[in-house]
């Protein structure tokens, strides 16, 4: 395994000068990590007159605008069940916002103005989604709907002054994701049927569809992804003679592929990335810049006022990344937030013409940085030779010898990676006296379409592999103890848990498995419940994962289920019963055959449900318990080098098999 170089230095200061320690920080408090945000997601209103954000209140994350003119601050909502998922900026003054149902992923679409007036449904069209702002027009926004059929989605534009609908576009095949130029007008619709991606394209809005290019699942591509502001020059993403995908130019008059914006030999620039953007500015009509993720987040810019820009706010905080996040209607005031391993975040208002910065809010005000853990990058090469990337975590104030040893395997697994930045989880363990151990397996997004294929069809197999290489890298390297390794994740890192007990038992003192699969066979037998386009989420599994058919032996030997006896160590388990992603059976089930095998829940193992929770605990009091009990968990079985023991972790729950069953 190579270490990178300030991953060496760490070791150096802490292993030959434990007198420069510094010392280990207080017990903070779990509330403080899993608690909601004092503030997340602060946007300018289009026109620059407003800032609204989301911000609790009752325990739920709820949407506030302030005046930036009157300097006053509206609660625009007062949800007290679910949070407030999400908003955007519809125009100068109203927004749309999201809604969750208890967990089930039933987003619903919400319109209100910015002082709290006419409050809106917009559920009137079923499946209705957002697609994009049209440029200069302050009354339409445009969206996409399943109104004419049930797998069909045609565009839209929606007026939000009257509420009416107009179509826009039908659907020439079956497109499922569209690109809209600045003007609001159709041009791309992106078509993925049986494995075979068909770009369409029409010169305007009276013009007809044409198929323009076609491309086989794992082979070389190129796809739109927005318009520049001359609503001729396309950017797209393309991996065409390259192992990565990258940002080029297309010439929609000549149709050709043009120059290369940006490209990174070893991560993907495209929207595959969770913080990838194309920044386009209002005020200058062109896409200026973008974000993407590389070892940490990378910011280019195309535009050199704000890469002056950029560079003195680098200089004026040298211990964090600074996003510009977004600029008001004439550029004069940008949004900055500024965020690191160890901070969550800070909001500041930027004066271009005062060169000046103004503090608004700390996303995280109760964890100082100082407290936390930095978290290093590093990369090893798994027993095939295939280099994989990672994160390493060290507590603060510990000596770097035979610390205990968090695994967490993120995720997914295809397309999702771990990320550089403030992760509460990692830095809760840290902060309890863990290193943390991340892995990009093979499989994980980000490092080029083959990357992600290696993994296809390796749950159990050379993707655990990979897990496991890196675990026994730590122990040989003498900062894990190998008494005291715990691996722990959620979804797919619940499975890789699951996979790690039972394959590999003899690395592990303890484990939790967060909404994780358990049954494979279970898993492809029913993807994508509630999908409107449930045969290609068919053949994604099939492809990905496995056939029941074809695949079944394969998928029988690597679902953790069957080989539950082989489960030795402490196990703490916790679902939603409204999960649409991973059923609850995968947690029922297992709970079934541990009990099986001889193992008493209470004492061996505990399983954690929530009624009206789904994919992950959303609300902040059922977060907060379960992150309490894992803390429980963790200092009961493994601050004593992983002996089994009495834990009180609740009352054991009966839960009702569900009908179908594999």
């Amino acid at each position: 395994m190579r270490l990178l170089p300030s991953l060496l230095l760490i070791f150096a200061l802490s292993l030959h000068a434990a007198e420069t320690l510094p010392p280990i920080p207080p017990e903070l408090p779990v509330a403080d990590f899993f608690g909601l945000p004092a503030i997340s997601r602060m946007q300018f209103s289009p026109d620059g007159r407003y800032l609204a954000a989301l911000q609790p209140w009752e325990k739920r994350q709820n949407l506030i605008v302030v005046d930036l003119q009157k300097m006053e601050k509206t609660q625009v909502t007062s949800m007290k069940e679910n949070d407030v998922a999400g908003y955007f900026w519809a125009s100068g003054n109203r927004l749309f916002f999201f809604m969750d149902n208890d967990g089930k992923e039933q987003l619903r679409l919400y319109g209100v103005d910015a002082d709290g007036r006419n409050p809106d449904s917009l559920d009137s069209l079923r499946g209705m989604s957002p697609i994009g702002p049209i440029h200069g027009d302050k009354e339409r926004y445009v969206v996409q709907a399943y109104a004419n059929s049930l797998t069909r989605a045609d565009v839209y534009h929606y007026n939000l002054r009257t509420g009416k609908f107009h179509l826009h576009a039908r659907n020439p095949g079956n497109i499922d994701r569209w690109i809209v130029d600045r003007a609001g007008i159709a041009r791309f619709g992106i078509e993925f049927e049986n494995g075979v991606t068909t770009i369409y394209y029409r010169d305007g809005a009276g013009a007809e569809w044409e198929k323009l290019a076609s491309f086989p699942d794992g082979g070389p591509y190129w796809l739109p992804v927005a318009f520049d502001g001359d609503n001729r020059t396309l950017f797209v993403e393309s991996n065409i003679g390259r192992k990565t995908a990258a940002i080029y130019r297309y010439d929609t008059k000549s149709r050709t592929l043009g120059e290369l914006v940006h490209g990174d030999d070893t991560y993907n620039v495209g929207p595959d990335g969770a913080s990838f953007e194309l920044i386009y500015n209002d005020a200058l009509n062109r896409v200026i810049g973008l974000t993407y993720d590389a070892e940490r987040l990378v910011t280019v810019w195309f535009d050199e006022s704000f890469a002056k820009i950029q560079r003195s706010l680098d200089v004026t905080f040298p211990e964090a990344l600074v996003s510009i996040a977004r600029a008001s209607e004439d550029n004069s005031r940008l949004l900055i937030r500024t965020f690191s391993d160890r901070d969550a975040g800070t909001y500041f208002l930027y004066d271009q013409k005062r060169r000046g910065v103004e503090k608004l809010a700390d996303l995280k005000p109760n964890l100082r940085p100082g407290q936390l853990a930095r978290m290093h990058p590093f990369e090893y090469r798994a027993r095939d030779g295939l280099v994989i990337h990672g994160y390493l975590t060290l507590p603060v104030g510990r000596d770097l010898k035979n610390l205990p040893l968090i695994v967490h395997p993120h995720g997914g697994p295809y397309g999702p990676r771990d990320l550089w930045g403030f992760n509460s989880e990692v830095q809760f363990y840290a902060n309890r006296g863990f290193a943390v151990l991340q892995m990009n397996f093979r499989g994980s997004g980000g490092y080029g379409d083959w990357f992600e294929r290696a993994g296809y069809k390796k749950w159990g197999l050379e993707m655990q592999d990979d897990i496991t290489d890196a675990v026994k890298w730590a122990i040989a390297q003498g900062i894990a103890d190998p008494k005291r390794v715990v691996i722990s994740g959620a979804s797919y890192g619940g499975y890789a848990t699951m996979a790690g007990l039972v394959y590999t038992p003899e690395l592990y003192c303890a484990g939790i498995n967060y909404v994780g699969v358990t049954d494979m066979m279970m898993l492809v037998d029913s993807p994508g419940l509630g999908s409107t386009d449930q045969h290609n989420r068919e053949w994604w599994y099939r492809t990905r994962i496995g056939d029941p058919f074809k695949d079944k032996e394969r998928l029988r030997a690597t679902s953790p289920l069957n080989f539950a006896a082989r489960v030795q160590v402490p196990l703490l388990m916790a679902y939603g019963e409204n999960d649409p992603r991973v059923e609850i059976a995968h947690g029922a089930k297992l709970v079934h055959a541990l009990k099986s095998a001889g193992r008493v829940e209470g004492r061996d193992f505990w399983f954690i449900t929530e009624k009206y929770e789904g994919h992950g605990f959303q609300r902040e009091e059922k977060r907060i318990e379960f992150y309490q009990k894992v803390d429980a968990f963790l200092k009961k079985l493994v601050g004593t080098g992983g002996k089994n023991g009495e834990v009180s972790l609740g009352e054991p729950k009966v839960i009702q098999m569900p009908a179908k069953s594999n």
